[in-house]
């Protein structure tokens, strides 16, 4: 009965330690669109639901004050993209997704002898992401860790 009075167009899971919250645009049986925030957060064994439901023709002043406060709590300047364009100044790559031919070319200059530091500025990504992908890979790194 549910899913045939409301259509779900997108969602989005964001994990915050002992909560989860839920960003999810749903659609009424008459073409209504909304926005449903969802907190989920463990207390003991049972779980607590709180949902704020914001329309489609409110989303605009909710926009207008979310970000008034994100700006007040000084979000902004220390968001994951405003870092990540930092990083990627140093390291072009960082972050992005493994192509397999870098993990082939990285296997082979691993076994050439290829130091961490120098891996890192071949696949222009940090040192630790150079570490991480050989754990996953099952290579062993055999110099100190804070190359």
């Amino acid at each position: 009965l549910m899913s045939a009075e409301k259509k779900e167009l997108f969602s989005e899971k964001v994990s915050a330690g002992s909560r989860t919250y839920f960003f999810d645009v749903k659609q009424s049986k008459d073409g209504v669109r909304y926005l449903v925030i969802s907190e989920s957060k463990q207390v003991d064994t049972n779980y607590r639901h709180n949902r704020v439901m914001v329309f489609e023709e409110n989303l605009e002043g909710f926009c207008v004050g979310f970000n008034k406060v994100t700006e007040f709590l000084g979000v902004r300047g220390k968001s994951k993209s405003y870092g990540l364009d930092e990083l990627r100044r140093k390291y072009p790559k960082a972050y992005e997704k493994w192509p397999p031919e870098d993990d082939e070319k990285l296997k082979m200059k691993h076994g050439e002898g290829i130091s961490v530091s120098e891996l890192a500025s071949l696949f222009q990504r940090q040192p630790g992401a150079i570490r991480s992908r050989l754990a996953r890979l099952g290579l062993e790194i055999s110099e100190p860790s804070q190359q």
